[in-house]
C-alpha cells in the first residue's frame, strides 16, 4: 500500500512529538479500549503514572519492545487514517484486526433508528436562529446585519450538528448504510475492515461507531439515534457478513461514567 508524502509527514511528526522511532514498535492496536497493566504486569523498574482506562473513540496504542504500551486519543481532525496507513505500509502489525470471512448468506434487513428528544431540541433551536436572522435583516439599523450574522452562524452550526451527530443505521443483505439529517453513506461488508461501538465523550452523543474501510480510512459517527440495547446485535450481523465488529460498551449503561443503571 502506497502512502502520500502528506500523510507520511503527519505520521512521523506524530510520532516524534510522542517520542517514539518507528523500530521500537512490535505492533499496534486501533479502535479498541485501553486498559493499562497492573502494577504485577508491569515490567521492573518501569510504572504508568496513571491507571485510567482510555475510552471511546479513536484510541490508538503502540505496542512498543520491552512489553511496554503509549496510549493516546486521535480525534478525527488530527487524521488517525494517515497514522494507521503509514504504520501498515511499513509493515508493522496491525494486532486487534481479525480478517474474517462470511457466513451466511443472507444478513436481515433492519433499520435501527429511534426518537431522539435531543435532535428535536436541536431542530427546534436551528430554525428558532434561522427565522431570527431573517427577522434581524428585516430592520432599518445600520448595525442589523451584526445580529443576523450571529444568527445564521449559529443556525448552521445546529445543522452542521444534525447532520453529524444524530446518525441511525440500516443493514440489508449487501451494506451497512448510515443515515443523518440530509446525508446517506453506504458502506458495503467487502469494502469494510473494522468496526466498532463504544461510549462518546459527550454525555449528550451517548453513543459512536468507528468505521475503517479496505483503504485504512478512518470514519466516525455519532449513533445517538441506535438503541444502545441493539448494538451487539448488529455487531452479530456484521461478524456474518464477513466484518471485523466489535461492541465495547455496557448496554446497560447510559454513558460510560454512569453509576445508576448498572
Amino acid at each position: 500500500m502506497k502512502t502520500s508524502a502528506k500523510e507520511r509527514q503527519r505520521a512521523e511528526r506524530l510520532l516524534q512529538s510522542r517520542q517514539i522511532r518507528l523500530q521500537q514498535i512490535e505492533s499496534f492496536s486501533f479502535m479498541e479500549r485501553y486498559r493499562p497493566a497492573t502494577q504485577e504486569e508491569t515490567p521492573p523498574g518501569e510504572h504508568f503514572p496513571r491507571k485510567k482506562t482510555h475510552y471511546g473513540p479513536g484510541i490508538f496504542v503502540f505496542h512498543l519492545k520491552g512489553k511496554r504500551d503509549k496510549a493516546l486519543h486521535l480525534p478525527p481532525f488530527r487524521h488517525p487514517s494517515s497514522l494507521v496507513r503509514y504504520l501498515v505500509s511499513e509493515g508493522v502489525p496491525f494486532a486487534n484486526h481479525i480478517p474474517r470471512e462470511r457466513s451466511t448468506e443472507t444478513v436481515p434487513a433492519e433499520t435501527y433508528r429511534r426518537p431522539s428528544l435531543y435532535m428535536f431540541w436541536f431542530f427546534v433551536l436551528f430554525l428558532m436562529f434561522l427565522a431570527l436572522g431573517y427577522y434581524s435583516l428585516s430592520g432599518d439599523a445600520w448595525w442589523r446585519f451584526i445580529p443576523a450574522l450571529l444568527s445564521f452562524g449559529l443556525s448552521l452550526s445546529l445543522l452542521c450538528m444534525l447532520m453529524t451527530r444524530f446518525c441511525y443505521l440500516e443493514l440489508d443483505n449487501e451494506a451497512l448504510t448510515v443515515h443523518s439529517v440530509g446525508r446517506t453513506l453506504r458502506y458495503p461488508y467487502a469494502k469494510l475492515r473494522k468496526v466498532n461501538f463504544d461510549f462518546a465523550r459527550e454525555q449528550a452523543f451517548t453513543h459512536v461507531m468507528e468505521l475503517l474501510d479496505n483503504d485504512y480510512r478512518y470514519r466516525l459517527f455519532y449513533i445517538g439515534r441506535v438503541s444502545r440495547k441493539k448494538l451487539n446485535e448488529i455487531v452479530g450481523h456484521l461478524l456474518h457478513a464477513g466484518v471485523d465488529a466489535t461492541c465495547s460498551l455496557n448496554d446497560s449503561k447510559r454513558f460510560y461514567k454512569d453509576k445508576i443503571s448498572g
